[in-house]
C-alpha cells in the first residue's frame, strides 16, 4: 500500500517579498496583525483571537485532533467568502505569498486551500517571525552605500518640508540627485515631546524598522539625506546603524524666522482641529516642557492654549523652549558645511539646496 504524499508547497524567503512579484497575505489575527507586519501587506484573518484561544484551550485539554476538528468547524462555513476575498485581492501578474507567525498550520492551510480553487499560493518560510528577524539583521550590519547630508534646524524651520520637496522633485534635478529618507514620516512622530499631535496613528517599533528597512535596502540617488535626529522619535528607537549615519553625515543648517516658523507649526499641528484627546495630551505635554519654565510663562502659555490664543502659544514655546534646547543640543560645537534659509517657494528652496549640496559634494570628489 502507497504511503499518501503530502502536497508539495512552494516556499519563498522574506527578502524574496519586495519587488511587486508578491501580495503578501498574513493570516494572523487582527491583534497580531497590529503588534508588526510585512509592509504592503494585507491582512485576511483565518481565525479572530476568540477563535484562537479557544482552539489553544481545546489543545490543552482534548490533544491536536480535538482542536483540529474544532478548527474545521470554525472555519468551514466561511471558507467560500474568505478565499474569494483574497482572490479579490490579487493583481493581474502577481502570487500570493501567505504568511502566518512561524510559517506553520496557518498559512500553511490558506495555501492549500487555495490550490483547490487553483490559484497557486506560497508559504512565506518561517512566517512574520523570520521577517522580523531578517529585517533587525539588515538593519544591524547596514551602511549607507553613498555620502550622507543631514539635516539640522530649530523647531519649524522647515526640514520636513525641504525632505518632502526634494524627494518629489528629485528625478528633475541636475547633478547628484537626492535620496531622501524621512525618518519622522516613517514614525508618525515628528521628534518634539508634541510631535505625536495630529497624526494619523502611532507606529510601533517593529513596523517603524520594516518601513525604514524598505526605504534603505533600494538606493533611489546619488546621496542620502537625513533629518537629525536623536537616538529616539518619541517612543521609537532609531537603529544605532542609522542613527551613526545621522551623526556622522555631512550637518546642514536649515534656518527661517520665528514668524515662519509659527505659521509652519500652525500648519502641520493644525490645534484648531484637535480632538479632545489631542487638547488633553498637550496639556499633559505642557505640563511636563513647564518645568524648564518659569511659573509666569507657564501660566501664560496654558491661559493662551484655553483662549484658542495658538500662534502666541507656539512662538512662546519656541523661543523660550524649543530655541534654547535646540542651540545647546545641536549648534554649539557644530560646524555647518552649509546654511540654508527657507522662503516661500519650497521649490525653490529644494533646487538652491541641491545645487549648493552637488558643489560641495563634487569639490569633495575633486
Amino acid at each position: 500500500m502507497k504511503a499518501v504524499q503530502s502536497p508539495v508547497i512552494t516556499r519563498v524567503e522574506p527578502a524574496e517579498l519586495a519587488g511587486g512579484r508578491y501580495v503578501v497575505v498574513d493570516v494572523r489575527s487582527a491583534s497580531e496583525f497590529g503588534k508588526g507586519s510585512v509592509p504592503g501587506s494585507v491582512n485576511l484573518p483565518l481565525l479572530d483571537d476568540a477563535a484562537r484561544s479557544l482552539i489553544g484551550t481545546t489543545y490543552s485539554r482534548e490533544g491536536s485532533k480535538a482542536a483540529r476538528l474544532l478548527a474545521m468547524d470554525l472555519v468551514s462555513p466561511r471558507l467560500p467568502s474568505y478565499l474569494r476575498s483574497i482572490v479579490d485581492r490579487i493583481p493581474k501578474g502577481c502570487r500570493p505569498a501567505v504568511l502566518c507567525w512561524r510559517g506553520g498550520e496557518r498559512s500553511r492551510n490558506v495555501v492549500l486551500l487555495m490550490a483547490l480553487i487553483g490559484v497557486h499560493a506560497v508559504q512565506v518560510r518561517g512566517g512574520y517571525r523570520a521577517h522580523r528577524r531578517w529585517v533587525c539583521e539588515e538593519l544591524e550590519t547596514w551602511e549607507s552605500p553613498c555620502p550622507v547630508v543631514t539635516l539640522h534646524g530649530h523647531t519649524g524651520a522647515g526640514k520636513s518640508e525641504l525632505l518632502r520637496t526634494l524627494r518629489t522633485l528629485a528625478f528633475s534635478l541636475d547633478g547628484p540627485r537626492p535620496w531622501v529618507v524621512d525618518l519622522e514620516e516613517l514614525a508618525l512622530h515628528r521628534g518634539s515631546l508634541l510631535g505625536g499631535l495630529n497624526q494619523p496613528g502611532q507606529r510601533t517599533q517593529r513596523d517603524f524598522e520594516a518601513l525604514l528597512w524598505e526605504k534603505l535596502r533600494d538606493p533611489q540617488g546619488d546621496y542620502l539625506v537625513l533629518e537629525g535626529e536623536g537616538k529616539r522619535i518619541g517612543r521609537l528607537s532609531v537603529p544605532p546603524s542609522v542613527a551613526a549615519a545621522v551623526s556622522s553625515g555631512l550637518p546642514i543648517q536649515v534656518t527661517a524666522s520665528v514668524e515662519e516658523r509659527t505659521a509652519r507649526i500652525l500648519g502641520e499641528y493644525a490645534p484648531h482641529s484637535w480632538t479632545d484627546a489631542e487638547r488633553q495630551a498637550f496639556r499633559e505635554s505642557l505640563d511636563l516642557i513647564g518645568r524648564g519654565m518659569c511659573t509666569t510663562s507657564l501660566t501664560g502659555l496654558r491661559t493662551a492654549f484655553e483662549d484658542g490664543r495658538f500662534a502666541e502659544v507656539v512662538n512662546t514655546l519656541l523661543v523660550e523652549y524649543y530655541d534654547p534646547l535646540y542651540q545647546k543640543s545641536s549648534v554649539e560645537g557644530r560646524d555647518f558645511v552649509l546654511t540654508v534659509r527657507m522662503g516661500h517657494n519650497p521649490a525653490a528652496d529644494a533646487r538652491r539646496f541641491a545645487a549648493r549640496v552637488a558643489s560641495i559634494l563634487v569639490g569633495s570628489d575633486a
